[in-house]
């Protein structure tokens, strides 16, 4: 597949808006974990990095205007996201007994580019 250059710069800005909500979210995760229950942690660290990142991904990385039907689309896809982070951390602290403030790596490896897909597919139309 051949990428134009606005191809190009999207998918850059995209990876910069993405690393930003993702340092923000571990970063909270991290800190919090470390005192309460991995289980009420994620939907503070996600809900706090998920405001953020909409107000960029819209501005910043499709340049687009943000509208109810997008914000209502971006929000679908992330309650997919939350679901699956939510499950894949419970997966690897409750059953691979990873230590609950390491064990978000491997899940935003394996939530992030199944997010990507979503939300491109979505701010595209």
């Amino acid at each position: 597949m051949c990428m134009n250059r606005k191809s190009v710069a999207e998918l850059l800005r995209f990876a910069l808006v993405g690393g930003v909500a993702a340092v923000l979210q571990i970063s909270i995760y991290v800190v919090l974990a470390a005192h309460i229950s991995h289980g009420l942690v994620l939907p503070i660290s996600y809900g706090i990095a998920l405001a953020a990142n909409f107000v960029l991904t819209t501005f910043f990385t499709f340049r687009v205007k943000p509208t109810k039907r997008k914000g209502m689309g971006f929000m679908l896809c992330h309650v997919n996201n939350f679901v699956l982070q939510f499950l894949l951390l419970n997966f690897f602290v409750e059953w691979m007994d990873f230590d609950k403030q390491l064990a978000i790596f491997p899940v935003l490896a394996i939530c992030i580019p199944i997010n990507f897909l979503l939300i491109r597919g979505l701010m595209k139309r």
